[in-house]
């Protein structure tokens, strides 16, 4: 599910907007850029998006909104960072001259205004909290209009298994009837056996027989509109159901050589793929 939050904080002596994004993947897939992300700030950052997101590729955004970062120049801190830099410099007898990539490379060591570890994360965590908060607002309206598209092709999936009943139902008795109908030419014929048709005939019903495969539909589908009403973390879930609801519309239509059935599966399946692909997007 798509998303996006952000919020500012002070970190020392530096103010750091942190933005979070969300899109569409099939499962937690976290990245955290930023010049002050280390080892300790990038676990905590971690723990809090997975507690609240599970599933999307999340991105976390970190960036210097003072007048030093990327909103402007601050000219007398540039000037600053470059004499101590020269006199370094000159002291350590360097013959490489100090450029602006390398006084860049020390301001930006320094955005957390000195802060790192456990300090600039309790510094980050109200910015954090609140732009995970508006991340979630944004995937929880998104979700809502999942719910309502996803909830409309099952219950177009519920009418077309209907049909499905309907269309099964008489599928054993039109072969028995076309088999009476071939071999009524050979009746009164020496070796012509009636109880070999009529064994047959029931074991062809035997295997016509969707009715187990239909019961199952009934409950995939039932418990697909259960998950979409739920709340919280149902893709997973829902993944499994639609996949479950796609096995037993392949052995309806295999096991009922009938090319209505096979229509009215045809038709069912489009519609489950459309819900399997709105499915994707579901936290």
């Amino acid at each position: 599910m798509t998303g996006f939050g952000r919020a500012s904080t002070e970190a020392g002596e530096r103010r750091l907007r942190v933005e979070i994004r969300s899109v569409n993947h099939r499962g937690l897939d976290l990245k955290i850029r930023g010049a002050d992300t280390d080892a300790f700030l990038g676990a905590e950052i971690g723990r809090a998006v997975r507690a609240a997101v599970e599933r999307g590729a999340v991105t976390v955004n970190m960036r210097d909104e003072s007048a030093g970062g990327s909103a402007g120049v601050d000219e007398a801190r540039v000037r600053a960072v470059h004499g101590a830099l020269e006199r370094l410099r000159q002291e350590l007898e360097m013959e490489e001259p100090v450029g602006l990539s390398t006084v860049a490379a020390f301001m930006n060591a320094g955005a957390g205004g000195g802060l790192e570890g456990e300090a600039l994360w309790e510094a980050l965590r109200p910015a954090v909290d609140a732009a995970l908060a508006e991340l979630v607002a944004t995937r929880q309206q998104e979700g809502r209009a999942l719910a309502a598209d996803i909830g409309a092709h099952r219950t177009r999936l519920v009418e077309l298994a209907a049909r499905l009943r309907q269309a099964t139902a008489p599928l054993a008795e039109k072969f028995a009837r076309r088999l009476t109908e071939k071999l009524d030419a050979f009746r009164g014929q020496p070796g012509f056996e009636p109880g070999r048709i009529a064994q047959e005939a029931a074991l062809m019903a035997d295997r016509l027989d969707v009715s187990e495969e239909l019961v199952r539909l009934d409950t995939h589908l039932a418990h697909a509109g259960e998950l979409v009403a739920a709340s919280g973390a149902v893709g997973r879930k829902l993944d499994f159901v639609i996949q479950e609801i796609g096995r037993e519309l392949n052995t309806i239509a295999s096991k009922s050589q009938d090319a209505g059935v096979a229509a009215l599966v045809i038709d069912a399946k489009a519609e489950l793929e459309r819900m399997r692909e709105q499915a994707q997007n579901v936290e």
